[in-house]
Parts: C-alpha cells; sequence; structure tokens
C-alpha cells in the first residue's frame, strides 16, 4: 500500500481510510516509512475476502480490512490505527499474551473456536472465533506485525450447542424418538425406541420402518409419508405398533417432516408414548361399568322383589318393615363380604357366619372345607342362610332353649365340581310342611335355580328342617339373576 499511488485501485472503504489516515501520529510514523514487508502485507489483506486484522509494532496499531470491521461493531472505525488495548480492553488480559508470543517468538498461533468475550455492540458478548496468528518479519527476520486471519463461528458454536442439548434431550427420553428418510428408512433412534420397540439402534438403522407396522396396517405409513412431502405434520393420533417379540402397542403418536440445510424436505421424525397401560385400563375401567351396570340391576331387582314379596298382604306392616329391614342387612353384609375380596369372590364360611351373626354361636354348629365362592354365589347363598335361619328363630330350633342348627358342606365331582350344603335343624319343636308356599320358600328356591344355577331340597322331618341345597361353582354372575331374583 503506497501512501499517495492513485495507481492503486479502490479496494473499499478501509481502503480509502487506510489512505487518508494521520499515520505519522502513530507510532508507525507515515506510510512512507513503512517496512516494504509491512506495506506488502497491508495490500495483501486488504482486498481479501477472510477477516483480517493486523496488529502492528510494539503498541499493536490495528489495521483491518472491510471484511473484518462488521466483526468488531461500533468500535470501526475508531478501531483503526489505535493501539489494541485501547479499543479491545475487555478482553486485553486474553489477548495480549496471544499476540505477545507471536511478536515475541515468531510462531503462529491457531486455534478453533477459541472463545472472547467482547464488548462490540455496547454490551457484553462471550464470541467464538476460529484464528490464525502469524507473524510478519522485516528483512532482519523481526517481527514487525501480527497477521490475524480470523473467522467468527459464534453462530455455528451455538447452533451445535443447541445441536447437543436437543440430542441430550431426545436420547434421555422416555418417549420413543426416530427419524426415517422419505424411503421409510430407519435413520435415528433413541433409547426410548429401543425401550419401547425392543430393537437396538444397531438392530434398526437402516431397516425399514415397516417392521414395527403391523400388516393390517402398512398403508397407514403410506399415507403419513404422502402428508409429509406435502410439508404437513401429523397431530398427535392414537395407532397400533408392533414390538420386536411380536406383540401389538398401544401408542399414540406425533409425526413432523425433517428439512435438510436447502429446506427440502427430506425425512421425518416421529414421536410415539407408549398408552398400552391407559388403553387396557380404559377396556377394564368400560368392562368394569358394565358389570356394575349389571350387578345394579341385579340389586335393585333382588331388593324389588324382596319388598314386593315382604309387603304383599302384609297385615302387620312393624313387621313387615322389621323383616325387609333384616333382609336388606343380610344382603348389604353379603355385598361387604364381596367389596373385601374386590368382587372376585368371598370365603363360604364367612358367608354362612356373617348371615347368622345374629344368633349365639353354642346354637350352630358350621363345618366345611375352606372354599371361595363366585359373587353371585356370595348373594344367594346369604340370602338362602338368612330365610332358613329367620325361620329356625319363628318356628324351628332357633325359638326352643335346646335347639342347635348345623350347616356343613362339601364339594363332590370331577372335574365339574359341585357344591353340595346342608342345612339341618334339631331339638327344636315339631315341624310340618306348610299348607302354602311363603316368600322364604319361593326366595330359597328361585336363588338356588336361578343365581346358583342348581337346586334346593326342603325335607320337614319331626326333628327339624333340612334344606339341601347342590349347585356348580360356577364363577360367572348370570345375566338373568335381575330377572330371576325379580320372580321370587
Amino acid at each position: 500500500m503506497h501512501e499517495a499511488n492513485p495507481a492503486v485501485p479502490d479496494q473499499g472503504e478501509l481502503a480509502a481510510l487506510i489512505r487518508r489516515y494521520d499515520w505519522a501520529g502513530t507510532s508507525l510514523g507515515p506510510m512512507s516509512s513503512w517496512p516494504i514487508q509491512l506495506r506488502c502485507a497491508v495490500d495483501i489483506a486488504l482486498p481479501s475476502r477472510a477477516q483480517i486484522v493486523m496488529f502492528c509494532g510494539p503498541e499493536f496499531v490495528a489495521i483491518y480490512n472491510d471484511a473484518y470491521a462488521p466483526t468488531i461493531g461500533t468500535k470501526h472505525p475508531g478501531a483503526l490505527g489505535k493501539p489494541a488495548k485501547e479499543n479491545w480492553g475487555e478482553l486485553w488480559d486474553d489477548l495480549e499474551p496471544l499476540l505477545r508470543q507471536v511478536l515475541e517468538t515468531g510462531e503462529t498461533v491457531f486455534a478453533k473456536d477459541r472463545p472472547f468475550y467482547i464488548e462490540r455492540h455496547n454490551k457484553p458478548e462471550m464470541v467464538y472465533f476460529d484464528i490464525s496468528y502469524s507473524p510478519v518479519f522485516d528483512a532482519n527476520e523481526k517481527v514487525l506485525a501480527v497477521f490475524c486471519i480470523v473467522s467468527e463461528t459464534t453462530a455455528r458454536v451455538g447452533y451445535e450447542a443447541t445441536l447437543k442439548r436437543l440430542a441430550s434431550i431426545i436420547s434421555s427420553s422416555e418417549d420413543a424418538i426416530l427419524g426415517i428418510d422419505l424411503a421409510m428408512m430407519v435413520t435415528d433412534w433413541n433409547n426410548g425406541a429401543e425401550k419401547l420397540y425392543g430393537y437396538s439402534s444397531s438392530e434398526i438403522l437402516g431397516r425399514s420402518v415397516t417392521v414395527l407396522i403391523p400388516d393390517d396396517r402398512v398403508d397407514e405409513e403410506a399415507r403419513i409419508i404422502a402428508r409429509i412431502k406435502a410439508g404437513e405434520r401429523i397431530e398427535t393420533h392414537e395407532t397400533i405398533r408392533r414390538h420386536k417379540s411380536g406383540k401389538l402397542l398401544d401408542v399414540s403418536l406425533t409425526v413432523s417432516p425433517i428439512y435438510g440445510a436447502d429446506g427440502r424436505i427430506v425425512g421425518a421424525s416421529k414421536i410415539a408414548r407408549d398408552i398400552t397401560a391407559r388403553k387396557e385400563a380404559e377396556r377394564v375401567q368400560e368392562v368394569l361399568t358394565g358389570e356394575l351396570n349389571h350387578r345394579v340391576k341385579n340389586i335393585l331387582a333382588t331388593v324389588a322383589a324382596i319388598a314386593r314379596q315382604t309387603f304383599a298382604g302384609a297385615q302387620d306392616l312393624d313387621a313387615g318393615r322389621a323383616a325387609f329391614d333384616a333382609r336388606l342387612q343380610s344382603l348389604a353384609r353379603a355385598h361387604d363380604l364381596l367389596t373385601h375380596g374386590n368382587w372376585e369372590a368371598a370365603s363360604l364360611r364367612r358367608v354362612v357366619s356373617e348371615a347368622l351373626s345374629a344368633y349365639p354361636t353354642d346354637r350352630l354348629d358350621i363345618d366345611g372345607p375352606e372354599i371361595s365362592v363366585s359373587p353371585k354365589a356370595v348373594v344367594a347363598i346369604a340370602l338362602i342362610v338368612h330365610e332358613l335361619a329367620t325361620n329356625a328363630a319363628k318356628y324351628g330350633a332357633l325359638s326352643a332353649e335346646a335347639g342347635k342348627v348345623s350347616v356343613s358342606w362339601k364339594l363332590e365331582g370331577q372335574p365339574d365340581r359341585y357344591l353340595i350344603l346342608l342345612w339341618s335343624e334339631s331339638g327344636g319343636p315339631p315341624v310340618a310342611r306348610p299348607s302354602r308356599r311363603g316368600f322364604g320358600s319361593r326366595l330359597i328356591d328361585a336363588m338356588s335355580s336361578g343365581q346358583l344355577k342348581g337346586r334346593a331340597e326342603l325335607a320337614y322331618d319331626e326333628g327339624g328342617l333340612r334344606c339341601l341345597i347342590s349347585a356348580p361353582l360356577d364363577g360367572e354372575w348370570g345375566d338373568s339373576d335381575h330377572e330371576v331374583a325379580a320372580s321370587a
């Protein structure tokens, strides 16, 4: 760069500023006195598209090109021709050792993504540069200046840091996150996907994503890819996917397009969440709601039948209310037992004991193996035993001081097992077959044949009433239970 040579082409704003600058007032002196090596270095820097700044002489006077000016923001143009310490004061403790290393040793200092703290827009920033600081020598191998070629990488470093954070988030996510290309080949696979689908990344990468899709849903994936190619985002929806073991999974799935550096769609990202447990819970809830609805109908029908038969033609309303209350309490106790057993089963011994809990234990003999009975059997047996006990307290063995009641049961038959339950009274007044069938007899018959799907035999022996009930151990709650109860 010759100070007043009109033949020097116009090389931009900085070339003009440098030509007009009063270098005589600096430690470098007028340009005409600059060593040829320094002037050549300036001539090389000015037209370059690379970001170049030169720190010249022992004060590190700054000279830079147009490509470098934007990197120092509001420091330009005031930094030109000034010692570096004046305009780079906030990072001088960091910058000076680098410059002195080059100045004093003649070595080149190189670094990638070197962080610097700078205030270039009147606010503090942490910026990053690829740097190459090399010496400019004079004829005597003395370092005249530090020739700094820099490339700001702040945006890339920030972008890569964001990518790393996102990658960490994706990798550690419990959701299954995977990427596919437009040919439906798996390109990305996180730990959540491995947990959900059972494939390791080495097993699945490069394979078609259709390995995860049930045969009857392959067309679904083709439709998704078509929509992705059109730039659509597939909102969260529920579908079915296949585990490595072949097991089908309920998942909620969101699919979004992946864009390449040129802005074109190159694939799709998928986020899947396992909802198998929730869907199963919904199915169970649906079954339970239906079951509850059915059982409530049964209970209400049973209560209605008890009320109808208790009060039909009743002459003594107080006595009728007492009988009705007692029967409801027996029904309630039976349901308490089922509640403790999660409405799945209850101990037959407890059913019988609860039904007879109002009577002295020394008047009762309860004997039989430990058996769990189904919900319908609990209600039926509780009501049957209650009616037999009520009758015994009024007319049978429990109405006499010496009277006793024996309740025993056993299982017979293989593989279809039958419950044989025997109610036997002794020590009470003589009994005789009644002239008409009362509510108790009708309820025993209805419960035995309807809910228990068995039969009941009543024997009016002189020694006391005997009732023999035989029924299969059936775990289901019959659909017609409320109808049977209503007919009682």
